[in-house]
């Protein structure tokens, strides 16, 4: 079972050296984190690039990889909407410098928002207008062999403005984009908020899906205290055929090194 941290969540009172360092000490060999131009320090996002030389040399040393950070999102990354076409010409642009910074620490994969809602825009214009942007840039990450991760978040919860908060439009767009590098990220948090029937919709649609996240329903702390059976989750998902990572994406309870070691035992990982 390949299980990941997301370094944003976890030691966020520590340097992002040092959060990388915690997760090789604790047994992981794969973690990702949000954007590269801000920091989180467990309460806010601060303007702040990351040091991409620092966590090659990093990743190198200790022998891990970073699966994915964020790209576009409407707090922080490239702050463009795929949605809106008016930002089509930003997200694009900005393309060649996160590719650059992706070569740079051997990651694969950019998580993808979709941008708020905006007032005027009907849906359908929304979701043309995405289809566009999305298949573009799959184009061009194409060329890195990066992968374009489009992720629907709740609604109900934590993103009020959020456009993309039903994953049944996510594949929508993802078939409209038809391309191998465009998929999508099934946050099981969210999707338990919004729809539920997790391995159902997974079963259909596991060929459109690149990357999941883990996170306790509800509250958004450890998976193995809450609504959901994610263990049995996460083997059902498994004998689907998916070989892919699993990231750790909640707000810890306790000290955060004691969390996901209890993590790991519950998931059997």
């Amino acid at each position: 079972m390949a299980i990941g941290v997301c370094i944003e969540t976890f030691f966020s009172d520590l340097p992002y050296r040092e959060r990388i360092r915690k997760v090789k000490e604790l047994g992981f060999s794969t973690y990702e984190f949000w954007f590269h131009d801000k920091r989180f320090d467990g309460n806010a996002l601060i303007d702040e690039n990351k040091d991409f030389n620092e966590i090659a040399e990093l990743n190198q040393e200790l022998g891990l990889t970073t699966t994915d950070f964020v790209f576009n999102h409407p707090d922080g990354g490239v702050v463009g909407a795929l949605i809106d076409a008016g930002d089509r010409s930003l997200i694009l642009d900005s393309l060649e410098e996160m590719l650059a910074l992706a070569r740079k620490i051997g990651c694969k994969a950019f998580i993808s928002g979709s941008g708020n809602s905006r007032e005027g825009l009907r849906r359908e214009e929304a979701i043309e207008n995405m289809v566009g942007t999305l298949r573009a840039a799959a184009e061009v990450c194409a060329r890195d062999g990066v992968t374009l991760i489009l992720e629907p978040f709740n609604s109900k919860v934590d993103h009020p403005e959020y456009f993309l908060d039903d994953p049944a439009t996510c594949v929508e767009v993802l078939e409209a984009v038809d391309h191998p590098n465009a998929r999508m990220l099934f946050d099981i948090y969210h999707m338990q908020i919004m729809s539920g029937n997790i391995l159902d919709f997974v079963r259909e649609n596991l060929r459109h899906i690149g990357h999941f996240h883990i996170a306790g329903v509800p509250g958004r702390h450890e998976p193995e205290d809450c609504e959901l059976n994610y263990p049995f989750i996460v083997r059902e998902i498994q004998k689907m055929g998916y070989r892919g990572h699993f990231g750790l994406e909640y707000w810890p309870t306790v000290d955060a090194a004691t969390s996901l070691k209890r993590t790991r035992e519950y998931l059997g990982a």
